[in-house]
């Protein structure tokens, strides 16, 4: 059963004390932190129930968190992500862009490649922060799973109440966790970025020029026509259907194309069930098409990943009683028919 009100601050005190006194050498712990976050609202549910998670999965988490952070910033030089020497993470893909340039899609096709990528990084995992995460200076604290003795398994199970807590939790442990690493990475490189730099939005922002090319095949399955409004469109925006504040989703079948205008009013707002109901129809009619010229133009897309984090997005705003965008000024509750829309 789920966690009492008590087990959640419990929890999430453990969360806080773990990032602000926790020792790091890298940032593996907050990479590793933040996937168990975002596989718990992936593949969990809000049961309370033990979640088992594969390495490999972590490892391609941590490919999509490091693939951004291995861009020279400002173009000039990759940023340090250790005390150290680089992390295995980075020297690895750094070897991968060299092949595959900046597509990541491209990548992920060569599923050889791919494999025997998230493998070595899985490993790398498995042998250092899987092991330390929940040290605290001299003291282990365990609440998020058991702490690997000798060789850690290639799957961990997320103790019963953890996915429950991530999940419910999400917005701010990924909140926390970006602070903490974007301060960790600022005082690796303070010498050359400085103090003003905006390292969040190179860390963590979303890759809006890469969203570009999707304004064609978009256009022309919505008719010329805005997603929301209905209307003809004019300057248009590639919108994040879930926002990307409440989870950093760039799977293609997320996008739509809206007005300037709509987008701008429906902020980082989820959209109402009517416009849910429109998305859903969208990707079940459309599902396959889409994913073609996603194919083709080098997007990253796995509709059922995308329908589950939809799921938990409104899950949360319905347990939150929170209110949903339908139009311009226009805030609505949800009524249930999210539930079964996403079912």
């Amino acid at each position: 059963m789920p966690p009492s009100p008590e087990e959640q601050v419990q929890f999430l005190l453990k969360v806080q004390r773990l990032l602000g006194e926790g020792l790091f050498s890298a940032t593996y712990k907050y990479a590793l932190l933040m996937a168990l976050a975002d596989l718990s609202v992936e593949i969990g549910d809000d049961s309370g129930s033990s979640l088992d998670i594969d390495a490999e999965r972590i490892a391609e988490k941590f490919i999509e968190y490091y693939w951004r952070q291995t861009l020279p910033f400002l173009g000039s030089v990759v940023l340090r992500q250790n005390a150290g020497k680089a992390p295995v993470v980075v020297r690895l893909l750094l070897q991968i862009r060299n092949k595959y340039g900046d597509s990541l899609a491209s990548a992920q096709r060569d599923s050889i490649a791919w494999r025997a990528l998230a493998r070595q990084i899985a490993a790398n995992i498995r042998a250092m922060p899987l092991r330390y995460l929940q040290n605290v200076g001299r003291e282990r604290i365990p609440f998020l799973y058991d702490p690997p003795q000798g060789i850690a398994p290639k799957t961990i199970r997320l103790y019963p109440g953890v996915a429950f807590c991530l999940r419910r939790f999400h917005g701010l442990i990924a909140e926390l966790v970006q602070a903490g690493w974007t301060k960790w990475v600022r005082q690796q490189n303070l010498s050359f970025i400085g103090e003003s730099a905006d390292l969040h939005e190179f860390l963590f922002g979303a890759t809006r020029a890469t969203l570009l090319p999707l304004q064609v095949p978009l256009r022309e399955l919505q008719r010329n026509l805005c997603f929301y409004c209905q209307k003809p469109l004019r300057q248009a925006d590639v919108d994040h259907f879930v926002p990307w504040a409440l989870y950093p989703l760039d799977l293609g079948h997320n996008f739509v194309l809206a007005h300037k205008e709509c987008n701008s009013a429906k902020r980082d707002l989820l959209a109402s069930e009517e416009h849910l109901s429109t998305w859903v129809e969208r990707n079940r009619s459309h599902g396959e098409e889409l994913g073609n010229e996603f194919d083709r133009l080098g997007v990253i897309h796995n509709l059922g990943s995308t329908t589950r984090i939809a799921h938990w997005a409104y899950s949360s705003a319905s347990v939150a009683s929170g209110l949903t965008w339908q139009a311009r000024e226009t805030l609505v509750p949800l009524r249930g028919e999210w539930l079964m829309l996403l079912h």
